[in-house]
């Protein structure tokens, strides 16, 4: 028996349609709960979705994505459909073909759709070129931008989406950057509501900055920490962990010693990202990045006593994949309880913007008392260039 399907269906003023969009999304065979979201609506909406055997939830703050997300966290089961509330014409038999594409590897099914009405300016003009720029491997997608799609919300940190208009696209690249594949299926013809120049003017500057800031976190370059110890990890290298784990991007963190409290804490602290991951330093040999991969950032400490060992299988994990892939290796700034390598000289500063507070609460639980505010960098070494000690 295939998992059950949530259907989620945002909606603002949409009093007209949501009745129909319901009563058709309920008669679908894997559908097994319906919630509308009622964002800010003024008219009957809610009470017509009730009416049509929907559960609605609130969601005050107006915009595509804050509805989006409450929607998903409403959702019981982890395969969650969204659908538009303003849908005229459009068959169920259709738009079962994106459950019966799920298969092993599949994170997010698309449903490509047809609108004599809509020549789809946003995905022509904006959406597909630059995914072909930015991430060509989702460069084959027809309908890169429809609102209607099919996806595993327990693959992503769905929480972290954005509250606007590009909300679709961003959980499309999230799915991606965890590696997981993105389908298309054709759902046939439906109508949607006219749209005026302005609301695509506005969601053509919203999408394009998400795209930017997208492609500055560089969210499909996974990350690899390898380090003896945890307090290593949490002190120099967590901020740019969870930055990465936030965007959507995947980390994986190999440690000498996993059953410290040290440990435990850079444990909880990437609990809330499905994208990170922690392993025994045993195995980080045995490493190998997603198929949507498009790099990888070794994090290892400096060469020292209490370091060699992760070093030396970060060294060997560089070797390993830079033949098919861009691997690059930085090294943090210390080695742990060894104490300090006083020859260490940082090369490259990156940034953690939003994750300097979840690490300095991180740094604090190790101390046991208040910690100063971290900065907004980390820097490291590049291992090209290896520090005297």
């Amino acid at each position: 028996m295939a998992d059950p399907v949530t259907v989620i269906v945002p909606a603002r003023n949409e009093a007209q349609t949501i009745r129909q969009v319901v009563t058709v999304m309920s008669a679908m065979a894997d559908v097994a709960e319906i919630v509308v979201i009622d964002n800010g609506s003024q008219d009957a909406t809610a009470t017509e979705a009730r009416a049509a055997g929907a559960r609605v939830i609130e969601e005050p703050r107006t915009g595509m994505g804050h509805a989006v997300r409450a929607g998903i966290a409403a959702a019981t089961h982890d395969w969650v459909m969204k659908v538009d509330a303003d849908l005229g014409r459009f068959e169920t038999a259709l738009f079962a073909r994106m459950p019966a594409a799920r298969a092993p590897g599949v994170g997010l099914i698309k449903g490509a759709w047809n609108d004599p009405m809509d020549n789809m300016p946003m995905t022509r003009l904006l959406v597909a070129p630059a995914l072909r720029l930015m991430f060509p491997g989702l460069g084959h997608l027809r309908a890169p931008n429809t609102g209607i799609y099919l996806f595993d919300k327990s693959l992503i940190a769905h929480q972290l989406l954005t509250g606007d208009y590009a909300v679709d696209i961003d959980a499309m690249l999230r799915v991606h950057a965890a590696g997981y594949r993105v389908e298309e299926v054709d759902i046939g013809r439906i109508i949607h509501d006219t749209r005026d120049v302005g609301h695509y003017n506005n969601m053509a500057e919203e999408i394009l900055h998400f795209f930017l800031s997208r492609q500055a976190e560089a969210i499909t370059r996974e990350i690899v920490t390898v380090a003896p110890d945890a307090g290593q990890v949490i002190r120099h290298a967590l901020g740019v962990l969870v930055a990465k784990s936030s965007a959507g991007g995947r980390v994986t963190v190999c440690l000498g010693a996993s059953d410290t409290p040290e440990a435990q804490v850079l444990r909880e602290v990437l609990a809330p990202y499905p994208t990170a991951r922690m392993l025994p330093l045993s195995q980080a040999r045995e490493f190998a990045p997603h198929a949507n991969a498009a790099g990888l950032c070794v994090l290892a400490p400096c060469p020292g006593a209490d370091g060699m060992a992760a070093l030396a299988a970060a060294v060997a994990m560089r070797d390993a994949l830079c033949g098919s892939l861009s691997v690059e290796l930085l090294l943090m700034p210390d080695v742990g309880a060894g104490g300090a390598i006083t020859g260490f000289v940082p090369d490259t500063a990156l940034d953690i913007g939003a994750a300097r507070a979840i690490k300095r609460a991180a740094l604090a639980r190790l101390t046991g008392q208040a910690s100063e505010d971290c900065g907004p960098r980390e820097v490291f070494q590049s291992y090209g260039r290896p520090p005297d000690g």
